[in-house]
């Protein structure tokens, strides 16, 4: 039976049509009926139907906004205007958004049979999808654990679950103003996980399928699609759905759109970030405090973390914040969705972390040039100060600040006073000092946080600035 809902904000028009049309006789069904746009919008949502008879002028939102806006969200339904004769304007409008066609007020019967007629015609031209309409239950049923109600649910869509039909879970995030669209005969059973984020059950062996018919009806809107792993055995649903739901945030990690496998339960990755970022905290070292947030920022842009290291590292700092009484800096967010909603992607997020944190921690940026001049020099100086443990080249801050290598090295010179080599290899020492003095940290390992990668390399540049080896300087110190 083909699904149909009206919407007309007078009952009793609704009922006459309801029990003066013969549906069944066109293999139609009405499953639902409203009397504004905005509750029939959420309607088409749950109950994806096949055709939607609407009046034009009704309560917060009229009938042409919900036929731009459904047909934006379910290119697949049909929509029929329902207008008198003094709307007849509004009705030819509505045929410029793609709608089916349009029933004159007062109704005759044969023309609404006429109407089914035609629309029964075209339908059955089309493959039908193998899905129920989404279902809170289920979802509502996996996260409470309750396997026999999630078996009940998933043997009623006719999907069989044994080893050789796994079943594996997928979640769904586009962004952009349409839903997501299975189209073909997969069979698929779906279920509304929040207002932007669609969960999947689908066979293991049409995983690819159905994605590849995601991501072509999808081409207006970036996809993110998570895939959890494959399982028999539904006890294991919840923790699948649960790796699915994390592997969908793949686009605010890396900021590109695509598919995405579940992470790894642990990454000890993360652990040494955060180990960095307190103690950069703690020691208000901005350099270590940059460095660290460097390194998660390549990580996320790898695929190496994912939205729960997001996670940690954001409501770490917020904690660190409170603890040094920088509580004007603090945010917090409720979970994933809200962090990746309010900031987009990992970068942005990054950004806004190292923005506020180097400003509480800007009275330790060494030796910065006051008297430089020249605006983009003193940039380029700020960027140095916050990178210059990171490999930094006179070809990369050409193409960043948009100068020639030749003329960036001239006004360089011209505006600091001594060469880009000369410059970057005196901040590096200054670090090192500072950490021989305040650590115990191997001279090896100091020398690669500074940004020297050899150690050889390192203890002649320190020897020739600091007219001693690292040993002796911190023994000078010490003693």
């Amino acid at each position: 039976m083909y699904k149909a809902i009206i919407v007309d904000d007078e009952k009793w028009i609704v009922e006459g049509i309801k029990a003066g049309v013969d549906w069944g006789a066109y293999g139609f069904e009405v499953v639902g009926s409203a009397e504004n746009g905005l509750d029939a919008l959420t309607m088409i949502d749950q109950l994806r139907p096949d055709v939607v008879f609407t009046d034009i002028k009704m309560p917060l939102m009229n009938g042409l906004e919900l036929i731009k806006t459904g047909r934006e969200r379910l290119p697949n339904t049909l929509f029929v205007v329902l207008s008198a004769h003094a709307e007849f304007a509004y009705a030819q409008k509505a045929l410029n958004y793609g709608t089916f066609g349009y029933c004159l007020k007062p109704f005759e019967v044969e023309e609404i049979h006429n109407m089914l007629k035609r629309l029964s015609d075209v339908l059955s031209t089309r493959p039908q999808e193998s899905v129920l309409p989404p279902s809170p239950e289920l979802y509502e049923a996996i996260c409470a654990n309750e396997t026999d109600l999630v078996k009940k649910i998933i043997t009623r869509s006719e999907m069989n679950l044994h080893d050789k039909h796994k079943i594996q879970p997928l979640v769904i995030v586009v962004h952009g103003n349409k839903s997501p669209v299975i189209s073909g005969t997969i069979k698929h059973l779906r279920f509304q996980m929040s207002p932007r984020r669609l969960g999947c059950l689908v066979y293991e062996n049409e995983t690819e399928v159905l994605i590849r018919s995601l991501l072509s009806n999808s081409k207006e809107s970036w996809c993110s699609i998570g895939i959890g792993y494959a399982l028999s055995d539904l006890s294991e649903l919840s923790s699948s759905l649960e790796a699915a739901s994390l592997a969908s945030y793949g686009m605010f990690t890396t900021g590109k759109p695509g598919v995405f496998h579940a992470p790894p339960h642990t990454n000890p990755l993360i652990e040494e970030v955060l180990r960095n970022l307190s103690q950069a905290m703690e020691q208000k070292d901005r350099i270590q405090f940059s460095a660290a947030m460097n390194h998660a920022r390549l990580q996320f842009r790898s695929g190496a973390f994912s939205i729960k290291d997001a996670y940690l590292i954001f409501t770490a700092l917020m904690t660190l914040f409170y603890r040094e009484g920088v509580s004007g800096s603090a945010r917090v967010y409720e979970g994933y969705e809200q962090l990746s909603y309010h900031y987009g992607d990992a970068d942005a997020m990054i950004d806004y972390l190292m923005e506020h944190t180097l400003g509480y921690l800007s009275e330790e940026q060494p030796g910065l040039k006051t008297e430089v001049s020249h605006k983009t020099i003193r940039k380029m100086l700020e960027f140095i100060h916050d990178n210059f443990t990171t490999e930094i080249s006179i070809q990369s801050l050409s193409e960043r600040f948009y100068l020639s290598p030749n003329y960036l090295c001239h006004l360089f010179k011209k505006e600091v006073g001594e060469n880009f080599i000369e410059y970057i290899s005196r901040l590096r020492i200054q670090y090192a000092c500072k950490l021989l003095a305040e650590t115990d940290l191997a001279i090896k390992h100091i020398g690669e946080k500074c940004g020297f990668n050899d150690y050889f390399y390192f203890t002649r540049i320190f020897k020739r600035i600091v007219s001693q080896t690292p040993t002796q300087y911190r023994e000078s110190i010490s003693g």
